[in-house]
């Protein structure tokens, strides 16, 4: 009977023990891995700064208090700072030789969610192949009941050598400074200036494509010039009236390791619909873009002068007369040309400009001698009064010495 009473009381003591809610709780050492395209993706890059967030996750409604003991080895590992979550004054964390210790008193509702408490920032040697982090057995949680969840767990963390610890993950920016108003026309001789810049490892110069108007430019154009963070070109073939421009721009920066950071940009401008310009030009330039609108054009007097020169030189000299008929936008003769073909032409046209241009030469010399001649009259006459003055009184002198 007794030992029946004794059966009894342990499946009931047992059945209760069951029938009580089991909570648990888990502990996370969660390490920022490097971007995809840096390799190795899978672990840590060894002699790099690396970040780690400590995080729990618990099926119970309210923690009451959080107490953790994380060792790592000094000879693996340096820690460089620990930054709490919540800087409330319910925390009190510090680095010890080996270990860190943390503690933080809350209320707050954290179950079946991943709550950060910590972040760690560390620096790995450079020859090491993994390094453990673990939570001692004095890391645990209290609930409000004070029931004692332990938290203690080891993590194993693969490290690898990488080419480089900071790799270049900003991509450059290219901005369109000149024109200002892109939306406004540009003058036919206008250049062009991008911004371009780099917040890490600058750019790659080599990298430049560049396409305005159908034409590509690279770095070592001629077309093409640096001036600090701007980008100058100048379009190699003239500009269309009321045209559209299209502009493509691509740079990469410096980074080698894993894959460099390359920006695009697109932009689009209007050409003036007349004759625009920017900058001062010389005649001659000035006539070849006025024939293309034809604003300007040759007089005939100037091309017969020319072409009188240049029927008369023998075929090997007409280089330069051909060259001048060329700035002045002048029809070439062929060679079929003879002179007795232009002579009409020629005295109608050249002769008397030569006549005129004689007229010229003689009137100017006239008025010249003229008045050459009226200022040596004038000078004669005033010479002859004044001697002649001057004459008299030499005579009264020498009456007044004889007597």
């Amino acid at each position: 009977m007794i030992k029946n009473k004794s059966i009894l009381k342990f499946w009931f003591l047992l059945a209760m023990f069951t029938s009580l809610p089991i909570y648990w709780a888990n502990i996370f050492f969660n390490s920022t891995y490097p971007d995809s395209r840096f390799p190795p993706v899978d672990k840590l890059h060894a002699g790099c700064t690396h970040a780690a967030n400590i995080s729990i996750k618990t099926d119970w409604e309210n923690i009451n208090t959080i107490s953790l003991v994380l060792e790592y080895d000094l000879k693996k590992v340096k820690i460089l700072r620990v930054v709490p979550v919540d800087q409330s004054t319910w925390i009190n964390y510090s680095v010890e030789y080996w270990k860190i210790l943390f503690n933080k008193i809350s209320n707050e509702e954290i179950k079946d969610k991943n709550t950060t408490l910590f972040y760690v920032y560390y620096q790995s040697q450079e020859d090491i192949t993994w390094a453990n982090f673990k939570f001692t057995q004095w890391s645990y949680i209290t609930t409000k009941y004070w029931k004692v969840i332990p938290l203690e767990k080891v993590f194993s963390i693969p490290f690898e050598k990488a080419p480089e610890c900071d790799p270049d993950i900003v991509h450059p920016s290219i901005n369109l400074i000149k024109p200002i108003n892109k939306s406004a026309w540009i003058a036919l001789d206008s250049s062009f200036i991008f911004e371009i810049k780099d917040d890490w490892k600058w750019i790659d110069k080599k990298t430049l494509n560049l396409t305005i108007d159908d034409q590509d430019y690279k770095y070592n154009d001629d077309e093409v010039y640096r001036s600090g963070e701007n980008l100058v070109v100048y379009p190699r073939k003239r500009l269309q009236t009321n045209k559209k421009i299209p502009i493509e721009i691509s740079i990469s920066d410096k980074q080698k390791y894993g894959w460099s950071n390359t920006e695009s940009a697109s932009f689009e401008v209007k050409t003036a619909s007349w004759l625009v310009l920017e900058d001062y030009i010389d005649p001659f330039r000035f006539r070849e873009i006025s024939q293309w609108f034809q604003n300007y054009r040759w007089t005939q007097n100037e091309c017969w002068l020319i072409w009188n020169i240049y029927i008369q030189e023998p075929w090997a000299k007409r280089n330069l007369s051909k060259s001048i008929l060329k700035k002045l936008a002048c029809p070439i003769p062929t060679e079929t040309m003879e002179l007795k073909d232009n002579e009409e032409n020629i005295k109608t046209t050249i002769l008397p400009i030569q006549e005129e241009k004689h007229k010229n030469y003689i009137s100017v010399f006239g008025i010249i001698w003229r008045t050459l001649f009226i200022i040596t009259f004038i000078l004669k006459l005033h010479y002859r009064r004044w001697f002649s003055k001057h004459k008299k009184i030499i005579e009264q002198f020498k009456k007044m010495n004889i007597n």
